[in-house]
């Protein structure tokens, strides 16, 4: 599920130039992932006390609210520029509990395993595991902690917030490459193995690759690595690069990295089948390129669109820039 902010078009996104996928050409496996662990390394230890003014740019919603993922209360930040607001406080999507004695600064404050929460959150997520739950124990309607399963054992497990649980995915996948460790404590026991790669048990691998394809990257997540970058100096690979964690950990992990060859955009037409049509380029001989496109009021960041993405129906088209401005509308069957 994507989620649109209207402060984001205050927000110039960032780019990642083709050149930053070389790197990657012709690793795969335990060979890409040691090559994101050793360029993609926090530059800077982020001070606890500057934790909150950085949530202030990266963690907030269109009235100014903080970004509660667990809660759907709007709470504001305090006056001052450091402050948390009240009864609120920070949940670490991996517990640091899981590297036991090992775990150092560079992990205790790395923002992107940071997540600002309303301050009954770690009351209830403990040290759990992500998971699948069939017993619930708690739930807000928006997220929960019950029982489950993992190899016919049963064990205590919290579901992310929903719409959430490809951002969580990838923060995971982010700690698994970026910090991972020789031996895991407590229930990290369950979820990682030990050592470089893959890190990745059989079950975390299963889940966190379903979540990671199931919800994709955001908007809130390239900001998110937009403004953390200026502070930590380093991003989130698997936010810019999603495709990678299939080179790493899925179907195609004994198979080199080789980018695809950019396919021929498709000018826009009136109709497209789901069935035949996979995407929808926003493209017109007629139009000029540097428009900005939003399709049902929703602004839009990539050049197309998955036509299940949009759905059965009609969707309306907007372009504009500081010349030229219009629009169209598209039907999309089955």
């Amino acid at each position: 599920m994507r989620r649109y902010f209207v402060y984001l078009f205050l927000v110039l996104l960032f780019r990642i130039p083709a050149t930053a996928q070389n790197g990657f050409v012709g690793k795969c496996g335990a060979e890409l992932k040691k090559h994101l662990h050793e360029n993609f390394q926090p530059k800077t230890i982020v001070p606890s006390d500057n934790i909150w003014s950085v949530f202030r740019q990266c963690d907030i919603n269109a009235d100014g609210s903080v970004l509660d993922r667990y809660s759907s209360q709007h709470v504001p930040f305090p006056s001052d520029s450091i402050s948390s607001p009240y009864n609120t406080t920070i949940d670490y999507v991996t517990d640091r509990s899981w590297w036991g004695t090992r775990i150092n600064e560079s992990i205790k404050t790395d923002l992107y395993n940071i997540l600002p929460c309303n301050i009954d959150v770690p009351m209830h997520k403990c040290d759990y595991m992500p998971g699948e739950i069939t017993d619930t124990i708690y739930s807000n309607g928006i997220w929960a902690t019950g029982w489950g399963y993992i190899d016919e054992y049963r064990i205590n497990l919290y579901v992310p917030p929903k719409g959430y649980e490809g951002d969580f995915a990838r923060i995971i996948m982010y700690m698994a490459t970026i910090h991972h460790a020789e031996h895991w404590s407590g229930q990290g026991v369950n979820f990682f193995l030990d050592g470089a790669y893959p890190t990745l048990n059989g079950y975390s691998k299963s889940l966190l690759l379903k979540w990671h394809n199931q919800d994709t990257v955001s908007d809130i997540e390239i900001l998110r690595n937009n403004i953390i970058e200026t502070v930590q100096g380093n991003r989130n690979p698997f936010v810019d690069y999603p495709y990678l964690t299939d080179y790493i950990w899925g179907e195609k992990s004994t198979q080199p990295y080789i980018p695809e060859t950019p396919r021929e955009k498709i000018p826009l037409r009136s109709t497209y089948s789901i069935s035949t049509d996979k995407n929808i380029d926003l493209y017109s001989p007629y139009i000029p390129d540097d428009v900005n496109w939003t399709i049902n009021g929703t602004i839009v960041e990539t050049e197309s669109i998955p036509t299940r993405q949009l759905g059965v129906g009609t969707h309306e088209l907007r372009y504009e820039s500081t010349k030229v401005k219009g629009k169209l509308k598209i039907n999309i069957t089955e």
